[in-house]
């Protein structure tokens, strides 16, 4: 019998908390997660900050580029009113907030938002931390972030997103050999896939079967989270990460 899949909180417990923000990274943990999500990109003044899209309107309610501000601009915003005035004051994090903060033997996966020009940062945040590198796994869309990282530094971990629905069984139709081949090629140590209807059984046989590992983002779905872990992928990442586990563990 397979073990069961970890339970990884999508942007921290972004469901009930503020998404990239440390009360959502916080809350997770206390949920019982075994590992947060967050997503990165540079700032003007080449901080590496927690946020999910290039600017702050959504979070904020005000329009900054987050690569043509300064981090100081950034940290000036309240970006955890949105979600209830419990959040309010909330503040964009830096990735090294994060990696101080995260509790012993709990993943990270770090999801890279921009191109290979913030390695250089990352990698710098990631080496001055005190953080068990076998915890963090870098993740992105980005095929030559993976490649560059894994030339840099193979020690670390790193999957490649694909968008299942829009990439793979959508009009480009790829392939499962040629997906194999590009994780392969670009010494990826997993994949992480959109949650779909068409992930079937075979398909994770496949991946799996190639020593690589499995990610499956983003299942809010309890009848979900089940049917993979039958499958045997090794992550589910969600933004109810306590529903997740009660629905996979009954915990």
């Amino acid at each position: 019998m397979s073990m069961p899949p970890q339970v990884i909180a999508h942007r921290g417990a972004s469901a009930d908390a503020a998404e990239n923000t440390m009360p959502a990274f916080e809350l997770a943990w206390r949920q019982g997660a075994d590992g947060v999500e967050c997503d990165v990109r540079l700032t003007a003044d080449c901080q590496v900050v927690c946020i999910h899209d290039a600017d702050t309107e959504r979070v904020a309610g005000k329009l900054l580029s987050v690569e043509n501000h300064s981090y100081a601009d950034l940290q000036a915003l309240d970006v955890g009113s949105w979600k209830g005035e419990e959040f309010k004051e909330s503040r964009i994090p830096l990735l090294s907030e994060l990696l101080a903060a995260s509790p012993s033997g709990k993943q990270l996966l770090i999801e890279v938002k921009t191109g290979v020009e913030i390695l250089p940062a990352l990698l710098e945040v990631l080496d001055a931390s005190t953080i068990q590198l076998r915890v963090v796994t870098i993740i992105a869309f980005d095929v030559e972030v993976i490649r560059s990282l894994k030339q840099q530094r193979p020690e670390l971990h790193a999957y490649w997103l694909i968008d299942v629905q829009s990439n793979w069984l959508g009009r480009s139709k790829l392939k499962l050999d040629d997906v194999l081949e590009t994780l392969i090629e670009i010494r990826a140590d997993g994949v992480g896939l959109r949650c779909h209807s068409g992930i079937h059984r075979e398909m994770v046989h496949a991946i799996l079967s190639a020593d690589l590992a499995l990610n499956i983002w983003t299942v809010d779905d309890a009848t979900d989270a089940r049917r993979f872990a039958t499958f045997g992928v090794t992550s589910i990442t969600s933004n109810e990460p306590a529903a997740m586990l009660v629905a996979l563990f009954e915990r």
